[in-house]
């Protein structure tokens, strides 16, 4: 039978309890900002997130070749607000049953198991990656592991220009540069600092893996 494999991301805004109450706010409210988008931009209806727990969160998707844009998204977003302010992203792909509500409660396939226990073990790291099969989650980890230094040192500029060109990959550069009031040559400047590229070669290589190795389980 043919296994139905999904993603999630279990995570937390790291020092929450040491930010002022206006940033933790505005944390939240980007959290639930993004886990509306994912949800709209999911035709399917099986995208969906919660926020639980004072600042903990958890994230389903049927779509599990988004959830390494998903995690980008999230991350990005936060440091937005502030270059301090981020969160520990526990990613999985594996088989899983159709969710139900609430998230947190409602599940225990391997997709929810495999993201609650790899957070459990996370310390200075922002981001890691399991699956159910060794090989590819080994695979998947060195490459998360190279760019979750890269986002964490991040800006808030940098990351606010990385937002805008996130939710608009196509568009250019002046378009995007007049909706944060500055010129071409800066915004352009901004997110070449920030890499850019290399957070769109690295989603696509994840979704390029993840297609393999998906073909591989089901021959």
């Amino acid at each position: 039978m043919k296994k139905h494999y999904a993603g999630v991301i279990t995570g937390d805004i790291v020092g929450s309890t040491d930010m002022s109450e206006s940033t933790r706010q505005a944390c939240l409210a980007a959290l639930k900002r993004c886990f509306e988008d994912f949800g709209e931009r999911d035709v399917s209806g099986e995208t969906v997130g919660e926020i639980y727990r004072g600042d903990a969160f958890q994230l389903y998707t049927n779509t599990p070749e988004r959830v390494f844009d998903m995690a980008m998204t999230i991350r990005i977003a936060l440091k937005s607000i502030d270059g301090s302010a981020d969160a520990r992203l526990s990613l999985s792909v594996a088989p899983a049953t159709q969710r139900e509500l609430p998230v947190r409660m409602a599940n225990n396939s391997d997709a929810f198991i495999l993201s609650g226990r790899r957070l459990d073990t996370m310390k200075s790291q922002r981001l890691a990656f399991t699956a159910d099969e060794i090989d590819f989650a080994s695979d998947v980890n060195v490459v998360v592991s190279l760019l979750d230094d890269h986002i964490t040192q991040l800006t808030t500029k940098m990351a606010v220009a990385l937002s805008v060109w996130m939710k608009n990959p196509t568009a250019q550069h002046t378009v995007l540069a007049q909706k944060l009031g500055i010129t071409r040559s800066a915004f352009t400047r901004i997110i070449n600092r920030a890499h850019y590229a290399r957070i769109e070669e690295t989603s696509k290589w994840y979704a390029d893996r993840l297609s393999r190795y998906q073909r591989a389980t089901e021959g």
